[in-house]
């Protein structure tokens, strides 16, 4: 999970006094608005629960700031959020969620009342879920699942998803709904009707498949993922590979496509949509899958020279993402990786609105790594770049 707060605002309040009012996005998407004093209480009794556990919360001011220390205060209260929803313990926490939602409530002015929440499958079946305009993406998730008979100890492979639609009826994936997160806040914000909350895998190690088969229901939602990312070429099947597979689909044999995908190439990866980069020619496009403990860029110039990246996750030495200010400019976000080629450093820029996602599914790719002290010398390694504004 990626924390930024690329706004803020000085308001008045009651007594004529200022203060500055913080816009808390999550993986480019806004979460809530927040005053500094807010948040120094709760941190308090965050204190009272987990005492050294927590992040150092930024410290008080008793007389003016400049603006120089008003920049400072937002760059520690990016990271100290950004540290305490990265960390397992803080993250799961009652606390944290009762917070969360009281902050996402109060910043839309949203009541807490019964609603009926759409919830959708991939392959477009949609899922009616009773809930509250109030309930996290946890409850929303559990709900949905139940009312589909998965068995709860499989849930953990499954998660919320915001996905768009565009009016070629091209599909994307534009991020993950976090356990905290208010569902009917996230796609009610969103205003648009071309958007909706899908249920989606959550894993990347293809062979996780194998746990879910014996669970009718899981069968039948990776069934509908993977025909649904066969349509869309999302994976490269060979010519007698697609042959079968449309005849599986035609018999409806689930098993027997879903064992037979595990070979097709690509299978699993999570694609993002065309974007540009700074490679080769500085205006180059370029298709970004990720999957299978790789990142794959296959790029393209104006001129038609292409070149396709293969990077082992181990390659992969550091990521940032760049948020820029809303509105500012079309490209809000930009992707930049570094990558070891035969002992030399080479950065790579991605411009694309899904560069939060692309490091969500990364850091998901790192976390399934066999656990070794190597591995988790990579991850503290790879997971330290700083999500930055500009």
């Amino acid at each position: 999970m990626h924390i930024s707060i690329p706004v803020t605002e000085e308001l008045a309040d009651t007594l004529g006094g200022r203060y500055v009012l913080y816009s808390v996005y999550l993986e480019g998407f806004i979460l809530f608005k927040v005053r500094y004093r807010d948040l120094h209480f709760w941190d308090e009794q965050m204190h009272d629960i987990f005492g050294n556990e927590l992040p150092a919360f930024p410290p008080k001011h008793y007389l003016a700031m400049t603006k120089s220390m008003a920049e400072d205060r937002r760059l520690m209260l990016e990271q100290y959020l950004q540290e305490v929803v990265t960390n397992p313990v803080l993250s799961r926490s009652d606390i944290l969620f009762k917070c969360f939602k009281k902050l996402q409530l109060e910043t839309f002015r949203i009541p807490s009342i019964k609603v009926i929440l759409k919830v959708y499958l991939p392959d477009g079946r949609l899922v009616k879920v009773d809930s509250e305009t109030s309930d996290t993406a946890e409850r929303v998730l559990e709900a949905a699942l139940y009312k589909l008979n998965l068995s709860r100890e499989l849930m953990e492979h499954f998660s919320l998803f915001i996905t768009h639609k565009d009016t070629n009826a091209v599909f994307s994936v534009m991020k993950r709904v976090a356990p905290f997160e208010i569902p009917f806040i996230t796609i009610w914000n969103i205003k648009n009707d071309s958007f909706q909350i899908d249920i989606r895998k959550w894993y990347m190690t293809p062979s996780t498949d194998a746990i879910l088969m014996g669970c009718t229901a899981a069968v039948d939602l990776l069934y509908a993922q993977a025909v649904q990312e066969l349509e869309m070429n999302w994976c490269k099947p060979t010519e007698q590979q697609t042959t079968a597979l449309k005849h599986l689909i035609k018999t409806d044999n689930k098993g027997k496509f879903l064992e037979l995908m595990q070979q097709v190439e690509h299978y699993n990866y999570q694609r993002l949509d065309p974007c540009s980069s700074d490679y080769l020619d500085g205006t180059t496009m370029v298709t970004v899958s990720v999957g299978n403990d790789e990142l794959y860029c296959s790029f393209q110039t104006s001129d038609n020279k292409s070149e396709i990246i293969r990077l082992h996750i181990s390659k992969v030495t550091r990521w940032h993402v760049m948020h820029y200010q809303p509105k500012k400019t079309n490209d809000q976000q930009e992707f930049k990786f570094g990558y070891m080629d035969d002992q030399f450093l080479n950065w790579i820029t991605i411009r694309t609105n899904q560069a939060f996602l692309l490091s969500t599914w990364l850091k998901k790719m790192l976390s399934e790594q066999p656990v070794t002290k190597e591995s988790l010398e990579i991850l503290d390694n790879k997971t330290s770049a700083n999500t930055r504004k500009r």
